[in-house]
């Protein structure tokens, strides 16, 4: 049930945040000389559609799967510690190690992927 609550809150914050800026930005419009304009920043970087296509994927790969896997690994590494030498233990922490590296494989491959497809579709 807390979960649900946690999530729902997040659900309400994040529209009226982004609400408030929209405010902000109108707000500079309405007070006195209205024939300035206001300039909104793509907040993904580019220009093009490819440039924001190598932005978000360098992104995920980066800043998410780079660091989760270096937790992973290191949840590994204290499981396999802590297994005071139970097999069980010990196969969970190899096989979550494991894991986090075929994880961080596969990331890499998309990347490659993306990558790929991204240069036939610059050069055609």
């Amino acid at each position: 049930m807390k979960d649900a609550l946690r999530k729902a809150k997040w659900a309400f914050a994040i529209p009226l945040i982004s609400f408030a800026y929209v405010n902000v930005a109108l707000a500079q419009c309405q007070n006195g000389n209205c024939n300035q304009s206001v300039t909104l920043t793509n907040p993904l970087g580019g220009q093009t559609f490819s440039q924001v296509v190598s932005n978000v994927i360098g992104f995920i790969f980066w800043d998410i799967a780079t660091p989760l896997v270096v937790i992973m690994v290191l949840v590994g590494a204290f499981q396999l510690m802590t297994s005071a030498g139970n097999p069980e233990k010990a196969s969970q922490g190899r096989k979550t190690i494991m894991y986090a590296a075929i994880g961080f494989g596969i990331a890499l491959i998309a990347s490659g992927i993306s990558s790929l497809i991204q240069s036939i579709l610059n050069n055609s």
